[in-house]
């Protein structure tokens, strides 16, 4: 039993701790990512309890320390889920001065949607008493039966699609080629975006600028509060005050409501939490243009190896193992990835029978999970609990990949190295709210309840399990026959049948899943976008120089980490180009590609650069820095006036690093 638990814990541990690795922003405050590293933890820690549960139950060897370690994992995610988690959340994105007024706005913004559900609950329970058909002792019993079911109705959801998702991923990363012209789509795409959030980031710095100087030094109270608001940009937004500096502002230029925010401190708090939501989202956009660009580089590599012959490896090195794995991520690895896609068909499928199946219990018993578990050959203790681990990982596999999935949604961005504190919260809350169903519903998977004999019952069941009998309607029956919705989910999903219904009835545009449908618009954007990625790492730059942003481009200031990233990105661009070079020689068709490649700089018109309305620097009144004109057609209008401050030419780098 420990060493079974001590290894999945492990493996638990470490999935945190890259999961916290790959997504956490810098700058994030410690206490967001302790809460979330915990609901995570929480929420995985089931692998390794209901393995050594079904184990303990059906070899009738009960552990006393599950009891303990049940208490801890399903309560700790309840009180995650529905207390600390929420209040985190509005206490993070909440712009007040002080601690403790920031946790009174957490309180107030919450006390609506508890105060609701306190008296929802209040009339349930007062009716059913009333009418006899519900008991004292039981109203608990409701209350968890209650959260499950709910859990389960979105367990269906998020199940389903990953069950249809997972394989078909895997499968489409096997072909390198069309997974190209996707990528291409989802640059062009996250670059309109990522305009979006740079016009309304500019918009932000406009107003505060302008608030600071609506408010009189004189003013004690005020003042302060709205310097406040200012370091905090300096320090935090992407675009250097050093740079834009602090100048006088138009303030016809901007929206009466933009100018009511140095009335008081409440005006300023909200200033301030749209500035916080300001810089997230635009961190966030950049860092997902960033990332898709690098790859569709890396993927543009591949397929240019593929097709040349040549596999000289991104990195230069001439060493067997370098030149090996190139040659391992060309020609093998799609492969690889189409056995996976196989693979993860046939469990996705093996699941789906068993979730349609439940109903038919042990007469006769079709569930393939529950036969190889349930089959009395004498195995060792450790594989009797891996055979139940490993479709119950798979499921959690499919489900958190659909909640990180939706990380495309408006309302949370999981973005890797760039996800603000308010999304991570709400990854970690939506991953805790959903173990104990998913393992309730697994455990109808296996057909546990049918198995045990009288007076036997697990530890899960025997906390959390037991109570649906009491219930009508959302008891034990509910459990058994609503899975049979997964069936036809599935059946939508898989013959992208279920955007068009959800378009025709009541599944709005910022709740639905991201569907792989790359369109030519979106697509020959982003394909100019990479070719004027490429000339700008070949220039000096880094990824995400190629694209125009607040009127300037460049990265002077660029962190260390980015350099070291733009020098291995510039390095696989100089071997893509003295690969075609190469194979030019001997091939007059392949040594069209190094031209192409070198003008997308020269080309930058093709590139669709994001504009905003009220520019920031047509804010600016004169700092004393000298304005640089941008030629004719080259920018959102003609002779545009682009402010650049005291030593910069129009030619120089320009820093949006997250500070």
């Amino acid at each position: 039993m420990w060493a079974f638990y001590s290894i999945s814990m492990g493996l638990v541990l470490a999935s945190v701790a890259v999961m916290t690795k790959r997504y956490v922003a810098p700058r994030i405050s410690l206490l967001s990512v302790a809460i979330t590293c915990a609901a995570w933890l929480t929420s995985l820690s089931v692998i390794s309890l209901v393995p050594i549960d079904v184990y303990s139950t059906v070899s009738e060897r009960p552990v006393p320390a599950l009891d303990m370690l049940w208490t801890i994992s399903y309560w700790s995610t309840q009180v995650l889920t529905w207390a600390l988690i929420p209040i985190m959340q509005n206490y993070v994105v909440s712009g007040a001065f002080s601690v403790l007024k920031r946790l009174g706005d957490a309180l107030h913004r919450l006390w609506l949607f508890y105060l609701v559900i306190i008296t929802l609950c209040i009339i349930g329970g007062i009716v059913a008493l009333l009418t006899h058909r519900l008991q004292l002792s039981t109203v608990p019993a409701l209350v968890v039966t209650l959260s499950n079911a709910y859990g389960l109705f979105v367990i269906i959801a998020l199940l389903g699609y990953g069950l249809v998702e997972v394989p078909r991923t895997l499968w489409r990363r096997s072909f390198p080629e069309s997974r190209l012209k996707w990528h291409y789509h989802r640059v062009g795409r996250s670059a309109e975006k990522l305009a979006d959030a740079s016009t309304e980031l500019e918009k932000v710095l406009a107003i505060a600028l302008a608030t600071t100087q609506q408010i009189p030094r004189s003013d004690a109270h005020l003042r302060p509060l709205s310097d406040a608001v200012v370091k905090y940009l300096e320090l935090y937004s992407p675009v250097h005050f050093t740079v834009l500096g602090r100048p006088r502002v138009n303030i016809d230029l901007l929206d009466e409501s933009d100018l009511d925010y140095a009335s008081d401190e409440a005006g300023l708090a909200r200033l301030r939490a749209r500035c916080k939501a300001a810089i997230a989202h635009f961190v966030g956009c950049r860092g997902e243009y960033v990332i898709n660009a690098r790859r569709a580089m890396h993927l543009q590599a591949v397929c240019k190896s593929r097709s040349l012959g040549v596999y000289t490896p991104p990195s230069g090195s001439a060493s067997w193992a370098a030149t090996g794995g190139w040659y391992y991520t060309c020609n093998i690895r799609p492969w690889v990835l189409c056995l996976q896609a196989l693979l993860a068909v046939a469990t996705s499928a093996t699941i789906i029978w068993a979730e349609a199946t439940i109903g038919s219990g042990r007469s006769p018993d079709l569930s393939p999970f529950s036969l190889a578990i349930h089959t009395r050959v004498a195995r060792r203790e450790f594989l009797e609990q891996l055979i139940v681990a490993a479709p119950l990982a798979y499921m959690c596999a499919c489900t958190y990949f659909s909640l990180f999935k939706l990380g495309n949604f408006g309302f949370y961005h999981m973005v890797p190295g760039a996800t603000w504190s308010r999304s991570l919260l709400l990854s970690g809350s939506l991953l805790a709210r959903f173990a104990a169903p998913l393992c309730y519903n697994f455990l109808h998977v296996i057909r546990m309840n049918e198995y045990l004999k009288d007076g036997q019952q697990m530890v899960f069941i025997a906390k959390m399990g037991s109570a649906f009998q009491d219930v009508p309607i959302l008891g034990q029956s509910f459990n058994t026959w609503f899975p049979l919705l997964l069936v036809v989910y599935v059946l939508l999903l898989t013959f992208n049948l279920w955007e068009q219904c959800a378009s025709k009835f009541f599944i709005s545009e910022a709740v639905r899943f991201d569907v792989e449908r790359a369109d030519d618009e979106h697509s020959s954007k982003g394909q100019r976008l990479v070719l004027a990625e490429q000339d700008a790492l070949l220039r000096g730059g880094a990824v995400g120089d190629g694209i125009d942003l607040f009127g300037v481009s460049g990265s002077e200031g660029r962190d260390p980490s980015a350099a070291a990233s733009a020098g291995s990105d510039r390095q696989q661009v100089a071997v893509q180009m003295a690969m075609t070079e190469k194979r030019g020689r001997s091939s007059p068709h392949a040594a069209h590609a190094a031209p192409q490649i070198a003008s997308a700089g020269r080309n930058k018109d093709d590139v669709a650069r994001p504009a905003s309305e009220a520019r920031i620097d047509d804010l600016f009144g004169d700092l004393g820095g000298r304005r640089a004109f941008t030629p004719a057609g080259t920018g959102p209008g003609n002779g545009e006036q682009r402010l650049l401050p005291p030593g910069q030419t129009s030619s120089s780098s320009f820093s949006w690093k997250l500070r």
